[in-house]
C-alpha cells in the first residue's frame, strides 16, 4: 500500500487541493458577508500552512526515494543503516514536530469556534473552554518538546545505530503511545463539546439534526486520529520484522492525512449554505422519524417541506443569536 510513489503524490496533493478549497471557501463566505475574522480563522490558515508544508516534504521524500519505496532491512536491521534510511528518518523528524503543531492548531481553531458561538451565553461552558483551551495549548507544546527530546542530549542517535538508539531513545515509543492515546481523547472531547449547547437550541428538529450534523463533521478528525495512532503502534510493533522505509512512510501518511482531515472538519460548521443543501434530504428523513407520532398528525404540511436556506441557522451570527435567546429563555423559566 505504502510503495506506491504516484499513489502517494496523487493522494498528497489531492488532500491539500480539498484543505485549500475548504479554507478559500471559508473566508470568501465571511466576506461575502461582511463578517469579521477571529482567531479561529488565523488559527486555521496556520494549520493549512503546517499542512502544505508536510504536503511538500511528502512530495520530497517521495523524490528522493527515502518514502514510497522498499529498503529490503527492518528498521533495528543494522544493515538498514544507509544514507537513504537516514534520509527517511530526517523527514519523519520534520513530520512528528510540524504534525503535531498542525493538529494542535486545528484543535485550537475549533475550540476558539465554539468560544465566538456559544461563550457569551453559556457562562459554564465559557470556564471549561478557557481551562480546556489552556490544556490543548500545552498538549501541542508537550509533545513538540518531546519530539526535540526524545533521545536527550544525544538527537544524533535518532539516525545512529539501533544500539545507539535504544540506548539513547528508549522513551521515543512510550511517548509516542501518550501521543496518539491522547491525541484520541482530545479530538473526541472536542467533538462532543457543542452536542448539549445544540441540543438545547429552541429550534426547529430538522433544523437541529441538520446543525448537530455539521458539527458532528468533526467526527472525520477522531477517525483519522484513530487510523493514526493504529499505523504508529503497528508499525512500532514491526520495528524487527517490516520494511523500514514502508514503516516511515505510513506514519509519515497518516500524520499528513491527520492534519488535512482535521482542517476539512474545522471548516464544516462555517460553511453550512454548502452543507445544508447536501445534509437536507437525510434531516428530512431523521425528523420525519423522529417525531412521528401526535406532531406528524398535527402539522403535517410543515414535515412535508425541507428546511429553507433562510431557515437555517446559516452564519456564525444567527447561530451564536440563537444560543443567546435559548440561553436566555432557559433562564427566564
Amino acid at each position: 500500500m505504502y510503495d506506491n510513489p504516484q499513489g502517494l503524490i496523487a493522494g498528497s496533493v489531492i488532500m491539500w487541493v480539498v484543505t485549500t478549497l475548504c479554507v478559500g471557501m471559508r473566508f470568501s463566505q465571511k466576506l461575502r458577508d461582511r463578517q469579521r475574522f477571529f482567531a479561529s480563522d488565523w488559527l486555521i490558515v496556520a494549520a493549512w500552512i503546517f499542512g502544505t508544508g508536510l504536503t511538500i516534504l511528502e512530495i520530497y521524500g517521495v523524490a528522493i526515494k527515502s518514502l514510497g519505496y522498499k529498503i529490503g532491512a527492518a528498521i533495528l536491521d543494522p544493515t538498514a543503516i544507509t544514507g537513504q534510511l537516514n534520509k527517511a528518518k530526517h523527514i519523519q523528524l520534520a513530520f512528528l514536530l510540524l504534525g503535531i503543531a498542525g493538529i494542535d492548531l486545528v484543535k485550537l481553531s475549533v475550540c476558539f469556534l465554539y468560544w465566538q458561538l456559544f461563550a457569551k451565553a453559556h457562562t459554564k461552558l465559557r470556564r471549561f473552554l478557557i481551562v480546556w483551551i489552556t490544556l490543548i495549548a500545552l498538549w501541542g507544546t508537550s509533545f513538540v518538546l518531546a519530539g526535540l527530546l526524545e533521545c536527550g542530549s544525544h538527537l544524533t542517535a535518532v539516525f545512529g545505530t539501533p544500539t545507539e538508539y535504544l540506548k539513547h531513545c528508549g522513551s521515543a515509543v512510550p511517548s509516542g503511545y501518550a501521543m496518539v492515546a491522547t491525541d484520541f481523547a482530545a479530538d473526541f472531547v472536542t467533538l462532543i463539546i457543542p452536542i448539549p449547547v445544540v441540543l438545547g437550541l429552541h429550534i426547529d428538529t430538522r433544523k437541529k439534526i441538520l446543525t448537530l450534523l455539521i458539527f458532528l463533521i468533526g467526527a472525520l478528525s477522531v477517525a483519522s486520529s484513530i487510523t493514526k495512532g493504529y499505523i504508529y503502534i503497528r508499525s512500532s510493533m514491526g520495528m524487527y520484522t517490516e520494511d523500514a522505509l514502508i514503516i516511515l512512510t505510513g506514519i509519515s501518511m497518516w500524520n499528513l492525512a491527520e492534519v488535512q482531515i482535521g482542517i476539512i472538519a474545522a471548516c464544516g460548521p462555517l460553511l453550512r449554505p454548502v452543507l445544508i443543501r447536501a445534509f437536507s434530504p437525510l434531516t428530512t428523513l431523521i425528523a420525519s422519524k423522529w417525531r412521528s407520532s401526535s406532531q406528524v398528525a398535527r402539522h403535517p404540511k410543515e414535515n412535508q417541506e425541507l428546511p429553507s436556506h433562510s431557515d437555517m441557522p446559516g452564519s456564525e451570527v444567527d447561530l451564536a443569536k440563537q444560543s443567546t435567546l435559548s440561553e436566555a429563555k432557559a433562564g427566564a423559566q
